[in-house]
């Protein structure tokens, strides 16, 4: 197998930052309204982490798809979506139905690593618009 990409690497740890800080809020959140215990914690780190290693297993997939022959890029990409979607399965039954980890934490934890791409996204159009902005006003 080849190298791991530095973006891979760059765009994972990015999201695992924002999953580790939504994941502290949702914490705070169950602690203030008096709900949490180490179920809660056990979920969240489920989740979250099963979401960051979806995403970087996503980026791999791809990697892997961009380095190979081009007829075999769609079934790589195919057969990557659909054991990403398996671990995720997994991980939601987990959660549900193994007591010792909090239902709500563990699917709402899930959802962080799409929350820190958006925010990415916003991040990029708003820097875009900034540097559009200052080359109008240069000339």
């Amino acid at each position: 197998m080849s190298k791991v990409d530095r973006t891979i690497v760059a765009e994972t740890r990015y999201i695992a930052l924002v999953v580790l800080i939504l994941s502290a809020l949702m914490e705070a959140v169950f602690l203030i309204i008096g709900q949490w215990n180490i179920a809660v914690l056990l979920g969240n780190l489920l989740g979250g982490g099963c979401g960051v290693l979806n995403f970087f297993l996503m980026g791999l997939g791809i990697q892997k798809a961009l380095d190979g022959d081009s007829s075999d890029a769609k079934t790589t990409v195919k057969f990557s979506h659909t054991m990403r979607f398996l671990l995720i399965a997994v991980v939601m039954v987990l959660g549900i139905f193994v007591s010792f980890f909090n239902t709500a934490s563990t699917i709402i934890a899930l959802f962080f690593p799409s929350i820190g791409v958006y925010l990415k996204v916003f991040q990029s159009k708003k820097d875009e618009k900034k540097n559009t902005d200052e080359e109008v006003s240069e000339e």
